[in-house]
């Protein structure tokens, strides 16, 4: 290894990603755990996962939580597995620039910097903050890139072309002015951290207490509900998520989709789970019915974003009154599936005073005496199908067999006759006395009745076992737009950006609204960003023009920040000598790093 280079680590909830400054990727990306292994004592630490001939039922213990290492020696054990089996590199000899979340309290701080110091023995060290990073490189990269191109179908219009000019010269001068909004998406949280001369301002900052961890947690416990327990399949269930799971532009048309249980369901996919024997890795059974509700969600969105630039060129021809119905029109879209779900129920109190109440009262005996009739009918024909009532029977038949199918099976269990699979799970599927996320986003959002969770479970001619989804592909992901469907009494992310700039200077709102950068690996499930736009549009004002880029690799932004940063020189300029740590301490050592 030549001597003195420079070791760049971004330490994620998940993962880790490590590589030499000045380089354009990272060597490796590697697991920020390390899995154990029922019957077996060897542990497998990060990368070595890869090894384990079974991932079926393994343990996972995570050095950092909600965001913050708080297992010192667990993560002392992870590096020590980068820096010496992955990167082959002597500490003694070589400098480390790690990053560190927001808000790191001081004892953690401490910590990571004696086991840089003194644990590794590194020469020099840096630790800079990931959001920091992640908009370093994001600003170069934009910076450098040009425009994309505007679709030819709108190019013709000038109402459209000045309103496209405005957003991307505006988006320009954030840029250059170091200015923006940097959503990060993790694994323990969602920031929105606003930046001003490509330093964040801290007081302005605004954290969700939702990330890809809650929302695996919320996914294992919808399935385990409906089809396979997979309470204790944490890995398998982290792939399936990252493999399957989308954002739904407008989920209350989505739904009805979802519940279909022929061909026309475009949300239902199998995933194909491992059992040991022939599939040691689960994985995808047929990837073109994964893409077939992305493909349709593309159309979709050119279609809205088409009618969209038609309404403001005609409120700019006609005034802004259209232009001010337009933007209402588009941002109760959203809303409409709430507003008519309990419309029957509220009947009776839309009409006013004692005449309509009197009204409801009669409708309502004219319904019962009309159900007696009918009962009175089938019990002379002899209670036979084919009433009224017979698919509501059936129905109720389909449900009380699935309430008991609904968490029996585990992963690769053999034995029984055939498969079983099919209708969506309702309600009655979640038992009475359990209460969870997983209850209320059934309960809030419809899930429970979203026709998903199935299972196929193996039969003698060693059919593999599928787990089915259809509406939990989308319902999921829903958590990072409205948290209080998990139990989580947060606003959400369009709100939290929205609460965010709104602490921050107010000359600075136009040029943050239009430089809005999306890290972060939950920001790569599909059509994240699109869904962002519709639910932030009706909550900034329209005068303000709002732009937003999805990083083109979001998982690995803080770290190519990093090694630009070692390529620019400043590392060296920043960073902190042992020399200097063993002489001043840590108080004298943290003020350097902060204020270099």
């Amino acid at each position: 290894m030549e001597k003195g280079r420079v070791v760049v680590l971004d330490n994620g909830g998940a993962t880790c990603k490590i590589g030499f400054g000045g380089e354009a990727e990272p060597v490796k990306v590697i697991p920020n755990f390390v899995a154990k292994a029922k019957g077996l004592k060897r542990p497998f630490v990060a990368d070595l996962l890869d090894t384990c001939p079974d991932i079926k039922g393994l343990g996972v213990l995570r050095p950092v939580d909600r965001g913050y290492v708080v297992n010192w020696d667990l993560q002392g054990s992870i590096w020590d597995r980068a820096f010496s089996g992955i990167l082959k590199v002597q500490p003694s000899s070589a400098s480390l620039l790690v990053s560190e979340p927001l808000f790191s309290l001081p004892s953690i701080q401490r910590s990571m910097d004696e086991l840089a110091f003194e644990h590794f023995g590194f020469r020099s060290y840096l630790r800079v903050p990931a959001p920091v990073l992640a908009y370093r490189y994001e600003t170069s990269t934009l910076l450098d890139s040009p425009p994309p191109p505007m679709p030819s179908s709108l190019a013709s219009s000038s109402a459209v072309s000045a309103s496209s000019a405005s957003a991307a010269a505006s988006s320009a001068m954030a840029l250059q002015a170091g200015c923006g909004l940097l959503v990060d998406a993790g694994f323990s949280f969602t920031h929105a951290v606003p930046i001003w001369n490509n330093k964040p301002l801290l007081h302005a900052v605004r954290r969700m207490n939702v990330g890809g961890k809650a929302l695996t947690n919320v996914l294992k416990e919808v399935v385990s509900y409906r089809a396979w327990n997979m309470m204790d399949e944490t890995l398998i269930m982290d792939h399936v998520k990252e493999s399957m799971c989308l954002v739904s532009l407008f989920p209350t048309r989505h739904l009805p989709l979802a519940r279909k249980r022929d061909t026309g369901n475009i949300f239902r996919a199998e995933y194909l789970l491992p059992d040991g024997v022939t599939l040691q890795r689960g994985q995808v059974k047929d990837p073109a019915a994964v893409l077939l509700a992305v493909k349709t969600q593309e159309a979709l969105w050119e279609q809205h974003r088409e009618e969209g630039e038609r309404e403001e060129t005609l409120s700019r021809r006609g005034g802004g009154e259209g232009r001010e119905v337009g933007r209402r029109k588009r941002g109760g879209d959203r809303h409409e599936g709430r507003k008519k779900s309990g419309s029957n129920e509220r009947v009776g109190k839309r009409e006013e005073g004692g005449e309509g109440e009197e009204r409801g009262r009669k409708r309502g005996r004219r319904g019962g005496e009309g159900e007696r009739e009918e009962e009175s009918q089938e019990q002379e024909q002899g209670g036979g199908g084919g009433g009224g009532g017979g698919e509501q029977d059936e129905e109720d038949e389909e449900d009380e067999d699935w309430d008991e199918r609904a968490g029996r099976g585990k992963p690769g269990a053999t034995g029984g006759g055939g498969s079983s699979g099919g209708g969506g799970a309702s309600a009655a599927a979640i038992p009475p006395g359990d209460s969870g996320s997983a209850r209320r986003m059934a309960g809030s959002r419809g899930t429970a009745g979203g026709g998903g969770g199935s299972a196929s479970r193996d039969g003698g001619g060693g059919q593999q076992p599928e787990l089915s989804l259809a509406s939990e592909r989308f319902m999921v992901p829903e958590g990072l737009f409205h948290p209080s469907d998990f139990g989580v009494n947060q606003a959400g992310l369009a709100e939290t950006i929205v609460a965010s700039v709104s602490a921050a200077p107010r000359v600075i709102h136009p040029l943050l609204f239009s430089n809005i950068v999306l890290v972060g690996g939950s920001c790569q499930f599909p059509f994240f960003k699109e869904r962002l736009e519709l639910e932030l549009r009706p909550l900034v004002p329209d005068s303000l023009p709002i732009h937003i880029s999805l990083s083109q690799s979001p998982v690995v932004s803080a770290w190519k920040g990093g090694s630009n940063l070692v390529r620019s020189g400043e590392f060296a300029r920043r960073a902190v000598t042992k020399k200097q740590y063993e002489e001043l301490g840590f108080e004298r050592c943290a003020e350097l790093m902060k204020h270099s």
